[in-house]
């Protein structure tokens, strides 16, 4: 069972969202999703995150602002940044980069979710 209980997720592609969302409520998550910088900035206020998903949908100078603005509010909460290519990047931003499948984003929550 999941630890955290509530993801928020962040990026342009509806379609994408939608589908990861799905995934992430089967496997028993609540899903914020946001599909702005803005967006995603109110709701980090607005609730108790407990992890952040950002799509490679997201620019990367909006995903660096999302990610210093969750910083701001919780300076430990997980940050998972889905790759399109590139799987193997390295971020000084401390977001831990997943290759874009279904089973390896599944792994990297599971695992954030048990603090490993």
């Amino acid at each position: 069972m999941p630890q955290f209980v509530r993801i928020l997720s962040v990026g342009y592609d509806r379609n994408l969202m939608s589908s990861r969302s799905l995934l992430l409520h089967h496997a028993g998550y609540l899903v914020e999703e946001a599909y702005s910088r803005s967006e995603a900035e109110e709701i980090a206020r607005s609730d108790m995150i407990g992890l952040v998903l950002i799509c490679h949908t997201v620019p990367e100078d909006e995903k660096a602002a999302i990610i210093s603005a969750v910083r701001e509010l919780e300076s430990l909460v997980p940050v998972i940044c889905i790759a399109d290519r590139d799987y193997y990047q390295v971020r000084a931003d401390a977001c831990h980069v997943v290759a874009n499948t279904p089973a390896e984003l599944l792994a990297a929550v599971n695992s954030a979710a048990n603090g490993h």
